[in-house]
């Protein structure tokens, strides 16, 4: 299995972040992704992600524990060179600063891993900026 992991924190409270990830809805508010559409609630809940390229993503939200702001995820179809992607969310802070740790693994040919590695890591990054950002503005309207 090839692995990335993600770890920064930023200046929201843990319980305004928690509450964006967790909800599975509204992702493309603060990423790079061009829209989301939900089906079901909490677990198991189904999102399909659409790329700016018109690529579809496709998730399901397997684990949501609130009570140590854990969630996990998974793709199962999308435009991507691997398999078995499994991705851990978790967060940990206070009212004035969130660690978001955002980690995957996933199965991958060998001249695909480091690529994937690298589109991953920077797409978590820019996912949990653009939250920071989200929440903040949110939070200022």
């Amino acid at each position: 299995m090839t692995t990335v992991n993600v770890t920064k924190t930023i200046n929201v409270s843990a319980t305004e972040a928690w509450n964006n990830l967790s909800s599975f809805k509204g992702i493309e508010q603060y990423s790079p992704i061009a829209s989301s559409v939900t089906e079901g609630e909490g677990e198991g809940m189904k999102r399909t992600c659409t790329m700016p390229d018109g690529a579809n993503i496709f998730e399901v939200l397997t684990k949501k524990d609130s009570a140590t702001k854990e969630m996990q995820y998974i793709i199962t179809e999308g435009p991507f060179p691997f398999t078995d992607y499994v991705s851990t969310v978790k967060i940990s802070g206070d009212d004035n600063s969130a660690t978001i740790n955002w980690s995957c693994e996933f199965n991958a040919a060998e001249e695909n891993q480091k690529p994937m590695q690298e589109l991953l890591g920077g797409f978590y990054n820019v996912i949990i900026e653009g939250l920071e950002s989200h929440i903040n503005n949110t939070v200022e309207a």
